[in-house]
């Protein structure tokens, strides 16, 4: 049966919708994908796991002084709500938050463009800020996408401020106006929904003790029917699946579809929890993530040791496979694998500047190619045998000090979210607990 590119085209055809994690979409990709799975005569398990969804009620910003303007905006999820009535103050450009930026924000409502960390966060909370607008989008994209900003969360635990995200044309107009007061609405609550990862196992014959796993994240983006980002990894490793299961491996091979990975590669990060007792027996991951752009470039992110990252580079070059390589650590799930100690990389085929589009509604069939969707598994095909069939494990359990370090960096920043989340949570406790106290003392003095 072998790969088969117009059976992965159709594949691809199906799964273009939008399909955001916790929607009833989300189901039905599982649902699809364990179908195919079946049809292959491969068995195939869908687990699910809790994530947070922002139910956003409300979300405003309005300029009352000089001039009256409302402007179009969307609320940051995971940022304090106001009252309905808002909260009301004057208006500072920070750029990007600065020291020399936050002087005189004290009852002010800031826009900022870059990202806010919870750095930032913190330094306009001790300013006192009452509340911010990010940027985004672009100010040379079509007029169509104008109102398709992402969704955002905050960064980790509740923030103590109200955030809202602004389009940059909108952001340029209201700086331009010079407000003196602005009024911002935020009404946003947190609720538990369910996501899924799909997961089939072919195993392995003598070596069958030592695990290969392909993953590729199956949900997408509001507005995007998510084509190229990320129904085309989805389908290279179910093309992978049909491959090895024709062709038959030493050692066992899991393909895993895993969800949420656009709101923080939560699917994965479940996954390596979950299976935390499986993963010394794990060897590598091999993730892909957007793959067959008709216009674009093979690329390799290894979170690996760098005599991982020469092998693939070597492999590429004699197999006239053109190859950008880089060690480091990847904005997709196989950085979930490296932070649980097991080497993985990031295969790609990504669009030069000017090129296909991801995260709106450009993301379709349209700029991809079956052609161009070989190149890649062809190679990566290719490189997974003689990993799977080799008689010894060829990849060093070690990450390079580089990788570790980015890491590090982001395992810090989680446990402090985590830190600050329980702390908050303690002193809603204790807070609950201070108010019950007078109602006891008053039903004891009734009786």
């Amino acid at each position: 049966m072998s790969m088969d590119k117009m059976r992965a085209w159709k594949l691809l055809e199906e799964m273009s919708y939008v399909r955001v994690a916790g929607s009833p979409e989300d189901l039905k990709t599982a649902e699809l994908l364990k179908a195919e799975c079946d049809k292959a005569g491969v068995p195939a398990v869908i687990e699910d796991f809790e994530i947070d969804v922002v139910d956003i009620a409300a979300a405003t910003l309005e300029v009352l002084e000089s001039e009256y303007h409302a402007y179009p905006v969307i609320g940051i999820g995971k940022t304090a709500s106001t009252s309905d009535e808002g909260v009301i103050g004057g208006f500072k450009y920070i750029e990007d938050a600065y020291d020399a930026n936050l002087s005189d924000i004290e009852g002010k409502i800031v826009l900022l463009q870059g990202r806010m960390t919870p750095e930032v966060t913190e330094k306009l909370k001790k300013k006192g800020a009452l509340g911010y607008v990010s940027i985004g989008g672009n100010l040379y994209e079509d007029e169509s996408i104008k109102n398709e900003l992402r969704p955002a969360n905050a960064f980790g635990p509740d923030h103590p401020i109200p955030g809202l995200r602004i389009h940059i044309s909108e952001a340029e107009a209201l700086v331009r106006s010079k407000p003196t007061k602005v009024k911002l609405v935020l009404k946003n609550e947190t609720k538990k929904v369910k996501s899924y990862n799909v997961i089939a196992t072919l195993e392995g014959t003598d070596l069958k003790d030592e695990v290969l796993v392909f993953s590729a994240h199956c949900d997408s983006v509001p507005y995007s029917k998510g084509s190229w980002d990320n129904a085309t990894g989805s389908v290279s490793i179910m093309e992978l699946m049909y491959y090895f299961k024709e062709k038959g491996s030493r050692r066992t091979i899991k393909f895993l579809w895993a969800g949420a990975e656009e709101i923080g590669l939560v699917g994965s990060r479940k996954y390596c929890e979950a299976h935390k007792d499986e993963l010394d027996s794990y060897i590598f991951n091999i993730n892909f993530d957007m793959t067959g752009v008709t216009i674009g470039y093979e690329m390799c992110c290894c979170s690996t040791s760098e005599d991982t990252l020469h092998a693939i580079e070597y492999m590429a070059k004699i197999s006239g496979y053109p190859l950008k390589t880089e060690l480091g650590t990847y904005s997709s799930d196989s950085s979930s694998f490296a932070g649980a100690g097991v080497p993985a990389c990031s295969f790609a085929r990504l669009a030069p500047r000017g090129g296909a589009e991801i995260h709106n509604h450009n993301d379709v069939m349209d700029r991809l190619d079956p052609d161009s969707f070989m190149i890649t598994i062809n190679f990566v095909s290719k490189l997974a045998e003689g990993i799977v069939n080799a008689p010894v494990n060829p990849i060093p359990r070690k990450l390079a000090d580089s990788v570790v370090e980015k890491l590090e960096k982001g395992k810090k920043m989680m446990m402090a979210a985590e830190e600050a989340k329980k702390k908050e949570v303690e002193e809603a406790e204790k807070a609950k607990e201070a108010a019950e106290e007078p109602k006891e003392a008053a039903s004891e003095e009734a009786k």
